[in-house]
């Protein structure tokens, strides 16, 4: 099974190896990854081995970070998608969380809202997953519009790093 979700805008399809380099640039990009705490600056090879990682999650979940193409022009904007998580994140284990990048040139048109709405309903009504959540830092305000925009409810806020994020879900009706 290969994944492919389209909206008027975009499509959002599984990464290929050779998206590497777009996938490289959107990872290293300091305006992009502001808000993520410690997130390291990857050398390509790293952002290679996180690649395959994702890659990884589309047969071992059926579901994953996916590339977002510009219908208009084939350009990669960016990444959406629902990811498997089985590391620790605050109090939480075993969960599915909704994530998104965009490139800066892309900022402020609504395709992270568009995109997001997809893979919710891909995760949620032809995936059946009873519960995503979602995870922001709460200085990025821009996503925690896009959070609330496609139907998140805020359930609590921790410390990570010292550094304050909130925890959303959305489940399954």
């Amino acid at each position: 099974m290969t994944i492919q979700l389209e909206t008027n805008r975009i499509i959002l399809r599984e990464f290929m190896l050779n998206d590497l380099e777009d996938f490289h640039s959107l990872e290293t990009n300091e305006a992009v990854v502001k808000y993520l705490t410690n997130y390291p600056k990857r050398s390509l090879e790293e952002s290679k081995e996180l690649l395959n990682q994702v890659i990884s999650q589309y047969s071992n979940f059926k579901t994953g970070r996916l590339a977002m193409i510009d219908k208009a022009t084939q350009g990669f904007v960016g990444w959406c998608g629902i990811k498997f998580n089985n590391h620790k994140r605050h109090v939480y284990e075993n969960f599915y969380d909704l994530g998104y990048r965009i490139h800066p040139n892309y900022w402020g048109n609504g395709l992270a809202t568009e995109a997001s709405v997809a893979c919710l309903n891909y995760g949620l009504n032809e995936l059946e997953i009873l519960k995503i959540n979602a995870i922001v830092n709460t200085q990025n305000t821009q996503s925690l519009k896009v959070i609330s925009k496609v139907g998140f409810n805020y359930k609590e806020s921790f410390l990570e790093d010292e550094t304050e994020k909130h925890w959303y879900e959305v489940k399954r009706k």
